[in-house]
Order: structure tokens, then C-alpha cells, then sequence
């Protein structure tokens, strides 16, 4: 996976942060900071790369953003909550990103990110919000990549990442070549994905052609007599109700 380092980062830890938005008081900001950067996650990581009203300028954000990386790939709780905000920030950062270097190895690493998410469908066994039923692993943190590579910001008339999730989906889960792409398939295609504008044209081609489903379907039913928690998932969820019409 693509790395970024802090040696790829030319800014020293900020003192201070400016919060250029007036979004925080002073002492919100030196709280922060002085949590050592091994231990910042969230919601420090995400006051920092806040959308739109982040904690510090350009130059004091940028100095986080290796640990900020290296809490989305730990794939925990809350890496989906500081991806959505990483990505938004990143995207209405993006010409002083690419003057750094950064844009573009920031866009591989999350589009390695995604396909690392998509090559295995794991069952977590917890609860979402009001429901409690097992759910898949990383599907809050897809959902995030997907929305932060390929929408475009309040305000942003293109798309900064340049649908950047869009191939990585159709070759990751398109190629229907194995059980968890089948069952990524079927998730993609609930209305929790379907989200308009981020599943552009080519992902909606792809979850409605007929022979696709059918091989989804074909894949799912042969997994589902082998993984009793995959199957007890397709049934609450209504995963797979799409492709048994």
C-alpha cells in the first residue's frame, strides 16, 4: 500500500492551532495539541481535518496527516467517521496537496484502502445503530471511501479525486470472482449505497446487469449453506432480496 510517511510531510508539529473558522475555542485547541500524536484518534484527528471548519490551517493540519492515515487503515470504530471528514478535507485542500506531493499518493492509498475492504466480506457480530443484528465489517468504512473518492464537496463543481472509487469497485466486486465480491455486489446494491451521484454510471450498469445478478445470486446461495452468519445476515438485512426477485 501506497505509504505516507511523515518524512514526506516538510511542516513541524503546530504550536498552536488557528481555527481559521472560529469553530473552537482556545482551549479546545491546546487540549488537541496536547495529546502526543501516538495517541490522537477520534475525535482529535477529526476536529483537525473537520470539513470545511477544520481545527488549524493548511500548514498545522498537514503535520497529521500520517497519523491520520494510519487511524483510517486500522479499520477501527471510528476510521470511517475520520475518513468521510480526511476526504473532504483533502479534496477542498487539493492544490496545496499536489504542490506538497500529497494529493496523489493520498488518492492511492485510499483507493488500496477500498480494495482491501472489498477482497473479504467479514460478519461483525455487535450492533448499528438501533438494530441489533450482525452487520458487515467494514461496510461504514466503504460507504465512506466510496462518498470521500467520488463526490464533490459543497461548493466544488468537479469532483476533486476524480471518481477515484469507481474502478476500484468494478474490478474488486464487478468481476463477481469470488463469494465476498458476491456479497459486496448484493450490499452495494441495498439503498444504503445507493446514493445517487457517488454510484455513477458505470457502478449502476454494473449492479443492474441481469447476468451479473444472476452470478451474484449463484455465489451467494452456494456461501450461504456453508456461513450460517452470512446467511442470518441476508436474512435480517434483506441483503439479497434485489437478487432473489
Amino acid at each position: 500500500m501506497t505509504e505516507i510517511t511523515q518524512n514526506l510531510i516538510r511542516y513541524p508539529r503546530p504550536t498552536r492551532l488557528s481555527d481559521p473558522g472560529c469553530d473552537f475555542t482556545p482551549e479546545e485547541c491546546a487540549a488537541i495539541l496536547a495529546v502526543p500524536d501516538d495517541r490522537l484518534g477520534w475525535p482529535e484527528l477529526g476536529n483537525i481535518f473537520q470539513g470545511f471548519l477544520p481545527a488549524g490551517t493548511y500548514e498545522e493540519c498537514a503535520y497529521f496527516i500520517p497519523r491520520a492515515v494510519r487511524f483510517i487503515d486500522e479499520r477501527g470504530d471510528c476510521a470511517s467517521d475520520l475518513a468521510k471528514n480526511f476526504l473532504d478535507w483533502a479534496g477542498e485542500q487539493r492544490a496545496e496537496l499536489e504542490a506538497d506531493g500529497l494529493f496523489a499518493p493520498i488518492r492511492a492509498h485510499m483507493q488500496e484502502l477500498l480494495r482491501a475492504c472489498l477482497s473479504e466480506f467479514r460478519i461483525r457480530f455487535g450492533t448499528r445503530p438501533g438494530r441489533n443484528v450482525p452487520s458487515p465489517a467494514d461496510a461504514s468504512l466503504v460507504e465512506s471511501l466510496v462518498l470521500g473518492l467520488n463526490g464533490t464537496p459543497r461548493g466544488y463543481g468537479t469532483c476533486p479525486f476524480g471518481k477515484a472509487a469507481t474502478p476500484v469497485v468494478l474490478d474488486a466486486v464487478g468481476g463477481l470472482r469470488a463469494a465476498a465480491a458476491a456479497a459486496w455486489f448484493a450490499e452495494f446494491s441495498s439503498p444504503q449505497f445507493l446514493m445517487g451521484d457517488e454510484l455513477d454510471a458505470p457502478l449502476y450498469e454494473m449492479l443492474s446487469d441481469t447476468s451479473n445478478i444472476a452470478r451474484a445470486k449463484a455465489l451467494l446461495q452456494d456461501v450461504i449453506l456453508r456461513d450460517s452468519p452470512l446467511a442470518d445476515y441476508c436474512r435480517k438485512e434483506s441483503l439479497v432480496s434485489k437478487l432473489w426477485e
